[in-house]
């Protein structure tokens, strides 16, 4: 159709619009009445387009209302294009609006009242539009006060129709009423009241109340669920109106309001009693308790017809139906299923009436299998979840999954079945694995002997006396041969490590002389939280219980610390053993505690040296018992902080007894593997063992029974004690399952609100109290406690001794298990609101860990708050040096809230800094300084100018890092106040510039300003204090002005010492080795290196220790002392494997290699070279350098003379370019050992004299080593 053409000698042709519905529409001229119209032209033309087409034009002619669009025209003159023609609208569809955002309620009134009477005159004209959704609802000119109701080509005229004839369309699956869907359903004009109701759900929540992914799923909900309740989306919504959507979406028609003009009646009697709101709804302040609805187990089977194609849909997609072949119905109640045959042919049956996971899988396979016998070849599709109970015949995540398994099903699977239901399945039932993923079912064996064990009960410790022996003689040895031992007990969930170490306290308990036995417990919950394993360990061992007023915790800490701590070291033990247990201390008279405050790493450090001095000092007396409970919940801080003590406490009487489950040496590789750990995995019971714990429970049994229990138990201790328990209960004959199916099968035996207790009690975690419970579950105290006590007799739960939030009494999940039973059967509005309350909760009673309230509030849908708290958690990792748990939650943080806060920027750009992802931080940082420059924060933007240089400075680009510096400086003389620290730092950031750029006496001059500066600023300015001083102090040898750099150092040591920095007393100790190197003090300069190294391993710190190995060895190895260099490069690369990422790989690889060349061994060194320069390190100047140094050394010299002589021609210039002048030595020297080689002995001579002249230029230690090579030369040239 071209612009300007004629249709039906009135509509003069503009433009095509779109296709949509059974035409395409174009926007014309009415040449009669000179109006813009909408001509719709049939396309496809059949019989049943056409009968369609027609009926449309007539509905239309017929219907006359401001809320329709209005019919103008219908002409068939010609055959081939049948022509309807409408008014023209400007503005947009519902649709379109909504993916804007939810419309308010004063908008979704105002256009439910106008929807709902045009409906009503089409109903009263016995017209069913079915197929009302958001693309039918055209807004005119935007408003939702002028809707017009489109596209009745699938309208029924009559009073009422019923869905039967094949490719009939039926309508939208978000938007269908049940009766649509149904096969064989009278549909009215209240199906028209169901859409309205979705249509009405989703413009004041944003979605519809019935979601999938794939349309089949979405048909199944509609016909199976219940909607959800508006009030439940949206609480801020009045009463009146959730009741009415309820009504309007209720599965029976005759539970909804009839037709459309009694929704208009309704909402006009209701909607001007209280003023709407303007804004759109929000779920402001959610519900005060959790519901009474929960999820169970079910399994769904879906038979498409033998040509499904439904898969994904969109918005608008519209269905055609299918009158079913068979009935169905006798197959699914012979399973205990629910039967629904939808109008495309497709049946769909729920089996939800049985309580173990295992049987559902069995009768949802049983009833596929009978269903495939019906109809071989369809498409068929099993799958098992949970859904939601109260809410209709729950369908929930099974049918989403069985839909995408129908969608996606093979030619070479017969029944396509979910993961979760192949792993429910026993033996019996033949499951094939697909190549394409995913599992088939192919039949079911005629017989099978099913052996399924059940879950949980306290028993008595039978079959772990080898296990215990162990302890006993591990726990003797560490008594009597001082030593800190460690053993970690590893197995599945339920295999008994957690009462194999209740045994050994009990033992301990009992002894003549009983241990000190600390106690901590990994939680889910915490488990990415810093210190939070061992801030539990150190409350508990100070009897803190969580929730005293600080000043008691304070005093419970100092008066554990005073019980053996020496009176000198109190005060600094107490202080930051309070930093890991979150109890702080006040800095105002404390200068090494405001000093670390200031400085994450410093903190850190001396965190970790007060846990050593702390657990040295206990174990004085006697010794000392570390029992840990799941470690694999254990946080990364903690567990290393530990390691770090154990190292430095190696010959104290510790010993550390842990369980934990199989995955631990996947999360914590080689975790405490340096500390002579010996593992322990609890393998099942023996026979015997289960033997003895029937006859200990149940007593003597009738023959064959007792057999049976432990043979159907496989040795599993936590299965044979739910087979005991369901003898006991007399359900002895019940098959037992899988350990999730016995989890939900105890759960469900429960009474109704000893369930809601315990899903109120799994939301806090493993460990939770009553109170929060009681907060939960909206219940009183007293009643709560009848229900704990009652799950503490069915010994679900036990009640600890000891709570750490005073008053509150605390309780546990005997298992883990049993926690994450009842968490399962949570609905998401449960999940949500609990995580909301639990944090809530947490936080009144001062919940210290930032990352445990983010987590709760997260998950409770508190976004903004939740995100508040993750960079709280940042920032506190960040100052324990944790800086990957700072990065994720920063991520965290960022995810929720869209863009980091700009100072939060800046701390995330400094933690990846730390970690060595330059260039992230790089990113970071620019992004910072951008947001800075936007809202106006000069001082910020300076700051992250330096910041940047301070990283780019590292990376060797230091031309862009005086870049930054002099950008700093512009925009630092723009502000109307300095402040002297940022002058300070300024000064720091152009003296290390012009080091980096050799103008030596500019950085000196600006490094002593930037030192002058930041010494008058006190605590402000100590850290660009010793910094510029340590640049200072590395410069000054370069000046020949080493007695002053020595001088210097030992200033700057004393003051580290006085302020207990032991972060930067390290690099001092190091940059002094390297002076006392220069002065000829060999003795002074290895004990300095040494002692950096000490430092490093002492504070966890591995790039210092690594450093002081490392520069020992490249400065024994420029001594000549490569036997004595050897040892300190093997220990740098030992520290380099244990902790990745602290140091460049190239760099240490490098020294290796020159150590291997000067021992005369140039086939390994050229091997490391080769496999530097093939591999994907990235290497800087200087190391490109040496790589480049060690390839021509070690050549074999197949090249012509001048091509080689160039090579080093060319080297030699790089290296003067590329260093500070060391590198350039050793290059002049192994050019003069090359010559050498090649009997050019007066090429080699004049190279090391051009070397011993390079080096009288610098300081170095390489000037001895150079005189004994050229007299060497010399010798041998005088043979």
């Amino acid at each position: 159709m071209r612009p300007g053409e004629v249709l039906g000698g009135r509509f003069r042709v503009e433009a095509r619009v779109n296709a949509g519905g059974m035409g395409e529409i174009f926007r014309a001229i009415d040449l009669v009445t000179g109006h813009v119209v909408a001509a719709k032209i049939l396309v496809a033309v059949s019989p049943e387009s056409l009968s369609r087409f027609r009926r449309e034009a007539q509905i239309l002619e017929r219907l006359s209302h401001p809320g329709i669009v209005r019919y103008v025209a219908y002409d068939t003159s010609s055959a081939s294009s049948p022509l309807l023609v409408m008014e023209w609208l400007e503005g947009e569809d519902l649709g379109r609006r909504l993916a804007r955002g939810p419309l308010s309620l004063r908008e979704t009134l105002t256009l439910g009242q106008r929807l709902a009477e045009a409906l009503s005159v089409a109903h009263d004209a016995g017209v069913v539009h079915r197929d009302l959704k958001p693309q039918n609802v055209f807004l005119v000119n935007g408003a939702v006060s002028e809707p017009r109701i489109l596209d009745f080509g699938i309208a029924h005229c009559g009073e009422a129709s019923r869905i039967t004839q094949t490719g009939t369309v039926i309508g939208t699956p978000s938007y269908m009423a049940p009766e649509q869907v149904r096969s064989g359903s009278i549909v009215k004009a209240s199906a028209d009241v169901f859409s309205l109701g979705c249509l009405m759900f989703e413009c004041i929540t944003g979605a519809p109340p019935f979601r999938a992914d794939h349309t089949i799923a979405v048909l199944a909900k509609i016909i199976f669920e219940d909607a959800p309740r508006l009030a439940e989306r949206a609480p801020a919504v009045p009463s009146w109106l959730d009741g009415l959507v309820a009504r309007m979406l209720a599965k029976d028609p005759l539970g909804r309001p009839q037709d459309g003009a009694a929704v208009a009646f309704a909402l006009a009697a209701e909607k001007d009693l209280e003023p709407p709101s303007s804004e759109a709804p929000r779920s402001s302040a959610p519900r005060s308790t959790l519901g009474e609805g929960e999820r169970r187990f079910l399994g769904v089977v879906l038979r498409g017809r033998r040509d499904t194609a439904l898969g994904p849909f969109g918005p608008a997609t519209t269905l055609a139906c299918n009158s079913p072949t068979d009935d169905l119905g006798a197959i699914a109640e012979r399973f205990g299923g629910h039967l629904e045959v939808f109008a495309d042919g497709t049946a769909a049956v729920v089996i939800d009436r049985t309580r173990v996971p295992t049987d559902v899988a069995a009768h949802v396979a049983r009833c596929a299998l009978a269903l495939w016998e019906r109809a071989p070849g369809a498409a068929m599709a099993v799958a098992a979840g949970f859904g939601e109970r109260a809410r209709g015949v729950p369908v929930g995540e099974a049918i989403d999954r069985a839909a995408r398994l129908l969608h996606a099903r093979s030619g070479e699977a017969r029944i396509a079945l979910d993961e979760t239901t192949a792993g429910l399945l026993d033996a019996r039932f033949d499951v094939e694995a697909q190549k394409r993923g995913g599992f088939a079912l192919l039949g079911e064996r005629a017989s099978f002997e099913v052996s399924r064990p059940l879950l949980g009960k306290a028993t008595p410790c039978v079959g772990r006396e080898h296990e215990l022996g162990l302890f006993d003689l591990t726990f003797a040895a560490c008594k009597s041969e001082p030593a800190a031992r460690v053993v970690v007990v590893s197995g599945p969930a339920g295999i008994g490590k957690s009462r194999l170490l209740h045994e050994f306290v009990e033992r301990q308990r009992a002894a003549v002389e009983p241990a000190e036995i600390w106690f901590g417990r990994g939680d889910p919950l915490r488990v990415a939280s810093s210190f939070g394993l061992l801030a539990e360990v150190l409350r508990g061992a100070s009897g803190i219980r969580g929730g005293e007023p600080l000043a008691r915790r304070r005093e419970l800490l100092s008066a554990r610390v005073a019980r053996r701590v020496p009176e000198r070291d109190r005060r600094r033990v107490a202080s930051f053993l309070g930093e890991l247990a979150g109890v702080p201390f006040p800095d105002d008279e404390d200068l090494p505690l405001r000093a670390a405050r200031q400085d994450p790493e410093l903190c850190g450090e001396q965190m970790q040296r007060a846990l050593r001095d702390f657990l040295r000092a206990e174990c004085g007396d006697k010794p000392l018992v570390l029992l840990l409970e799941d470690v694999q919940w254990g946080d990364r801080a903690s567990l290393l902080a530990l390691d770090a003590a154990l190292e430095g406490l190696a010959f104290e009487p510790i010993f550390l007894l842990a369980s934990a489950r199989p995955e631990i040496d996947e999360l914590f590789p080689g975790l405490w593997s340096s500390r002579g750990r010996q593992d322990v995995r609890l393998r099942q019971l023996s026979p015997r063992a289960c033997v003895r714990l029937v006859r200990h429970a149940l007593g003597e049994l009738r023959s064959g029974l007792e057999e049976r229990l432990v043979a159907s138990s496989e040795g599993h201790p936590f299965f044979l004690e739910e087979l005991i328990r369901a003898e006991a209960e007399g359900r002895g004959g019940t098959p037992p399952g899988t350990v999730v199916a016995m989890v939900q099968s105890r759960l469900e035996r429960l009474e109704p609100r000893a369930r809601r207790t315990l899903r109120a009690a799994s939301i806090l975690g493993e460990v939770f109290w009553r109170g929060a419970v009681a907060r939960l579950a909206g219940e009183d105290d007293e009643s709560v406690a009848r229900d704990l006590a009652a799950l503490v007799s069915h010994e679900i739960v036990t009640r600890q001794r000891e709570s750490r939030i005073p008053g509150e009494p605390q309780y546990a999940f005997r298992q883990a298990l049993w926690r994450e039973g009842a968490y399962a059967m949570l609905t998401d509005e449960d999940r949500t609101l609990g995580h909301h309350l639990a944090a809530e909760w947490l936080e009144e009673k001062g919940e210290a860990d930032a990352l445990v309230l983010a987590e709760h509030f997260e998950r409770g849908g508190a976004s903004a708050r939740a995100a508040s708290f993750y960079l709280a958690s940042a920032e506190q990792s960040a100052a324990r040096k944790d800086y990957l748990d700072a990065e994720r939650c920063y991520g965290k943080a960022e995810a929720l809230w869209g863009e980091l806060p700009t100072r939060a920027q800046r701390g995330r750009g400094l933690s990846r800094f730390r970690l060595g992802r330059f260039h992230d931080a790089l990113t970071e940082l620019a992004r910072a300084r951008e947001g800075a420059a936007r809202r106006g924060e000069a001082s910020l933007i300076v700051e992250l100018y330096l910041d940047e240089a301070m990283v780019l400075d590292w990376m060797g680009e230091y031309r862009e890092a005086e870049r930054r510096v002099l950008a700093a400086r512009i925009e630092e003389q723009a502000l109307p106040s300095r402040s002297p620290l940022l002058e300070a730092r300024l000064l720091l950031g152009v003296g290390r510039s012009a080091l980096r750029a050799e103008r030596e006496e500019e950085a000196a001059d600006e490094l002593s300003r930037a030192a002058e500066l930041a010494s008058r600023l006190g605590d402000e300015g100590y850290e660009t204090y010793v910094i510029a001083h340590l640049l200072l102090t590395y410069l000054l040898p370069l000046l020949g002005r080493v007695d002053e750099a020595a001088a210097l150092l030992d200033e700057v040591i004393r003051r580290c010492e006085e302020r207990g920095d032991l972060l930067h007393l390290g690099a001092a100790w190091n940059t002094r080795a390297m002076v006392r190197g220069i002065r000829g003090d060999r003795e002074g300069m290895i004990r300095d290196f040494e002692r950096t190294s000490e430092l490093g391993r002492e504070l966890g710190q591995p790039t210092m220790e690594l450093a002081g190995h490392y520069n020992l060895a490249e400065h024994l190895y420029w001594m000549d002392d490569v036997e004595a260099a050897e040892p300190m490069i093997r220990a740098a690369l030992a520290v380099a494997a244990r902790r990745a990422g602290c140091v460049r790989p190239a760099m240490l690889a490098l020294l290796d290699a020159r150590i291997a060349l000067a021992r005369g061994d140039a086939r390994t060194a050229r091997a490391i070279a080769s496999a530097l320069r093939g591999g994907a390190a990235e290497m800087s100047p200087s190391e490109d350098v040496l790589c480049t140094m060690i390839e021509l050394a070690t050549g074999d010299d197949g090249g012509s003379l001048s091509d080689i002589e160039s090579a080093w021609e060319a080297l030699e210039a790089r290296s003067a370019r590329a260093s500070v002048g060391q590198e350039h030595i050793e290059v002049l020297e192994a050019r003069a050992l090359h010559a050498s080689r090649l009997g050019q002995r007066e090429r080699a001579m004049r190279q090391l004299e051009k070397a011993i002249a390079a080096a009288s230029r610098i300081p170095n230690v390489m000037s001895e080593r150079l005189r004994r090579r050229r007299d060497e030369l010399a010798c041998l040239g005088a043979a």
